[in-house]
């Protein structure tokens, strides 16, 4: 095994005093309460130590080891997915070199997914962010409930897990990309289930809404390796299915579906695609349509859209308080089942509005909010295996990265500009020959 673990043992000195008849009595205030002789006797079983306590009170917690040479059936696909801040923390004993290498391999790792989303961070240190804003504006575990919008993708799973244990079980009004066709009723019924307040009944909600994208450990955006899958598999498999509909709108005479309507077999997806199409129009969709970061980033712009306006029309600032939270969930896998990669998780933050008492506020959660450190992550979280370095980055260079996408990007800004110039100076060109032959007839007139 490739995890290295610290251990900790415990030595419990039994009592050595005798039985004693009748059982002993114990004195709380004024009340008094027989002892069983077996609790103060030698015959007394040893605490278990708070670890293995720790342990059996969180079932769901999976010790993650990464056998290199057996990848192909231990790739980690299910079991928790963590951000690179939680994936830093190295113990207390592991040696200089060991820290620096950790650190710098994290960081790429982090590099390749800012590359296409900048300002991306672990989901750990999203959630803990987003947990202790809240929080300042009177929204916790206990009096709020939450609703996701994610992608119906089983990936998602563990953006939601991280939900579940901050304000227990969510209600989910997903759909395809992350885009919610529950409207107004999918809401009220989740409303209808939210905790209220002792005596002024007040409610809270906090909303959560994004698509989601995988950017695997080579760059590679879309791709995404799958439990029990062989090959390649990709995310979101409905952005990538639209991506076509954007180069047949650039060419125009495309047909778009009426707002409200859809195929009654593909009701979700057709929704999703008429209004992404309906964002744009042909001349802003760049010469070579939209790759799936841009398509994903206009989904995250739809959502934002939509989903406030949905909200709004569902929630009645007087009764409660709520906050909606959009940005895109990223999935950061191994590039190969050949070679082994931890999985990881990333949020890159878009919006955040809290509005208590009908006053709206805005939030930059990265500005906003200070960041947990990587130990403290791995203690909230439950860590128990440390994992080894991977001793590569499937040889990718994430500086180079970054540098080509964006240069990628630049291209087609720059073809786009080109082209919106050339049509602006040939439909100036014909403005500025009908102004002058107007000028002239005009001084032609005077003249006679």
């Amino acid at each position: 095994s490739l995890s290295t673990r610290r251990k900790h043992s415990r030595s419990h000195a039994p009592h050595t005093s005798t039985s004693l008849e009748p059982p002993h009595t114990m004195a709380l205030s004024v009340v008094s309460f027989a002892v069983p002789a077996s609790l103060i006797s030698g015959a007394t079983k040893p605490l278990k130590s708070l670890k293995s306590m720790r342990a059996r009170s969180r079932p769901s917690t999976v010790a993650v080891r990464a056998l290199k040479q057996n990848a192909r059936t231990l790739h980690d696909s299910y079991n928790e997915h963590h951000g690179p801040e939680y994936l830093k923390y190295s113990g207390l004993d592991t040696t200089p070199d060991e820290r620096v290498r950790r650190r710098a391999y994290y960081d790429k790792r982090t590099d390749i997914v800012r590359a296409h989303f900048k300002g991306s961070i672990g989901m750990d240190d999203w959630l803990f962010r987003v947990e202790n804003k809240l929080n300042e504006f009177g929204f916790t575990g206990d009096n709020t409930i939450a609703m996701t919008s994610f992608c119906r993708d089983e990936i998602t799973a563990p953006l939601k897990n991280g939900i579940h244990e901050i304000f227990g079980y969510a209600m989910d009004i997903d759909g395809l990309a992350g885009y919610c066709s529950a409207g107004v009723t999918g809401l009220g019924a989740g409303m209808s289930h939210s905790p209220t307040e002792e005596g002024s009944g007040k409610e809270r909600y906090v909303f959560f809404a994004m698509p989601h994208i995988a950017v695997d450990s080579a760059g590679s955006a879309g791709d995404v390796i799958r439990a029990g899958r062989a090959g390649c598999s990709h995310a979101c498999g409905a952005l990538i299915a639209m991506q076509p509909k954007f180069e047949e709108l650039k060419r125009g005479g495309m047909t778009i579906r009426a707002e409200g309507t859809c195929d009654h077999m593909n009701p979700e997806y057709s929704l999703l695609e008429g209004r992404m199409l309906r964002e744009l129009q042909p001349e802003q969709v760049p010469s070579g349509g939209l790759d799936l970061v841009q398509v994903t980033k206009l989904c995250d712009g739809v959502i934002q859209k939509d989903f406030t306006e949905l909200v709004r029309a569902a929630v009645d600032p007087a009764k409660a308080d709520f906050a909606i939270i959009t940005g895109v969930q990223i999935h950061s896998y191994g590039h190969t089942l050949d070679e082994w990669h931890p999985n990881m998780e990333y949020i890159c933050p878009t919006s955040m509005t809290v509005v208590v008492n009908g006053k709206a506020t805005n939030i930059n959660l990265v500005d906003d909010t200070s960041a947990p450190t990587p130990r403290q992550l791995f203690q909230l979280r439950g860590g128990d295996t440390i994992l080894a370095t991977p001793t590569a980055l499937a040889g990718i260079d994430p500086r180079k990265a970054a540098e080509e996408a964006a240069a990628k990007r630049r291209a087609a800004e720059l073809s786009d500009e080109i082209a919106r110039l050339t049509t602006a100076t040939e439909r100036a060109s014909q403005s500025a020959a009908a102004a002058l032959s107007a000028l002239k007839s005009e001084l032609s007139m005077i003249k006679k």
